[in-house]
């Protein structure tokens, strides 16, 4: 979203809100981050990292701990390691209130992806 877009939609607001709302509004938006941490810096996103299964094609599970079934899963490469990748992965079932389902057709690639609920 466009910093002009959110200052048109505060526009019918007084000056002396918008004078509060638009530099803390254009903070957010100038300083949104994902991080290293366990969670987002930012967002509701949980930061995860595992191991493809040995055999390719065979379901693994990941303890998520969220205590909610996440309902995206978004993979992230780790720049700071050398020889990290990207591996196919897919959903084998429904995530569920502990755990997320995953086959990859990598085997004992280690894998880091955040998960949102």
């Amino acid at each position: 979203m466009a910093k002009g877009y959110v200052e048109t939609l505060l526009n019918p607001l007084p000056s002396e809100q918008k004078r509060v709302l638009v530099p803390a509004l254009n903070y957010i938006q100038d300083n949104w981050r994902i991080g290293t941490g366990a969670r987002a810096t930012n967002a509701q996103w949980y930061r995860i990292e595992s191991t493809t299964a040995a055999v390719a094609g065979e379901e693994f599970s990941v303890k998520h701990g969220l205590g909610a079934a996440p309902h995206t899963l978004i993979p992230v490469l780790n720049l700071t390691e050398q020889g990290a990748e990207l591996v196919p992965l897919e959903v084998s079932r429904a995530a569920d209130s502990e755990r997320v389902y995953l086959k990859s057709s990598s085997t004992g690639a280690v894998i880091t992806f955040y998960v949102e609920a």
